[in-house]
């Protein structure tokens, strides 16, 4: 029995290690203006798991998670990239996805048609290499009502991106009356979960992230973190 037992508990153990936790710090409000300076006391954890293809032009990518008590999660992500695409004319382009759930204890299925138990984002520069957009999921316009901040700088091949992302347990993209956001506090568990998508100009490109779960498909495989002091 006791040997059952520990089986039990190392699978779990291995399960936790695969999903992706981690302790979200709180840290107050950071500035999102796409410089790290006041990211001051932060921890690094690296972007290294393969999604999806090739994603061979992306090295040294990491990012770290922050929170406030407005509901507030901040996200920094830095990366090099040897072969940039950026938004221009090309339907694939150099980007990351941001993938948020403020009720951990529902199971949203196909959330990224609806964006109702769950949100994703997705985010980079234009052709311009100044212009960031913006837009949630499948809609090409952002709701006004979603008071998401985002920037975004390249220097060199040297990508950095931030934002200020609010958490819902219930988003509608068409009513902000029908909007419920989420209550943060201390020890509780929210999803939250990053993308990089890498285009190359001759090469397939491809996706990676925090871990390799299909995340898009089902908010269910979005990684759970809890918010620490």
């Amino acid at each position: 029995m006791k040997q059952k037992t520990s089986l039990l508990l190392l699978t779990a153990l291995l399960a936790g290690a695969a999903f992706g936790q981690m302790d979200i710090p709180e840290s107050g409000r950071i500035r999102v203006d796409g410089n790290l300076s006041d990211w001051r006391h932060t921890s690094w954890t690296p972007i290294d798991a393969v999604i999806a293809g090739t994603p061979t032009n992306i090295s040294n990518a990491v990012w770290s998670l922050s929170w406030d008590e407005d509901g507030i999660i901040y996200v920094a992500v830095q990366y090099d990239d040897t072969n940039i695409v950026l938004r221009k004319n090309t339907k694939l382009f150099d980007c990351i996805e941001l993938y948020v759930r403020g009720d951990t204890g529902s199971t949203p299925l196909d959330f990224y048609k609806t964006q109702t138990s769950a949100q994703s984002y997705l985010f980079g520069l234009s052709g311009d290499q100044t212009t960031k957009w913006l837009q949630m999921g499948p809609f090409k316009e952002q709701p006004r009502h979603n008071l998401i901040e985002v920037a975004v700088t390249l220097q060199g091949n040297h990508f950095v991106y931030e934002a200020a992302v609010p958490l819902y347990d219930t988003f509608d993209p068409k009513n902000r009356n029908n909007c419920s956001e989420s209550e943060l506090f201390m020890d509780e568990e929210i999803g939250f979960d990053i993308a990089i998508i890498d285009v190359g100009e001759n090469d397939p490109g491809g996706i990676l992230g925090y871990n390799d779960r299909k995340k898009r498909a089902s908010a269910d495989q979005i990684a759970e973190h809890t918010l620490e002091d």
